[in-house]
């Protein structure tokens, strides 16, 4: 699954706006911390969407 493909389905089940940017920004620390840690940051910070 890519990125568009997830914020897709994250809009489809969310619809209020906290929900939405609580998702992007936890996005942005999963990829960081995923980055820091050696992991696929592009991976980790789909997973935030659809989890």
């Amino acid at each position: 699954m890519d990125r568009e493909r997830a914020i897709e389905l994250l809009k489809k089940y969310n619809e209020k706006e906290f929900h939405l940017r609580h998702a992007f920004t936890v996005e942005q620390v999963m990829r960081y911390f995923a980055k820091e840690n050696g992991y696929d940051e592009n991976f980790w910070g789909i997973v935030r969407f659809i989890t």
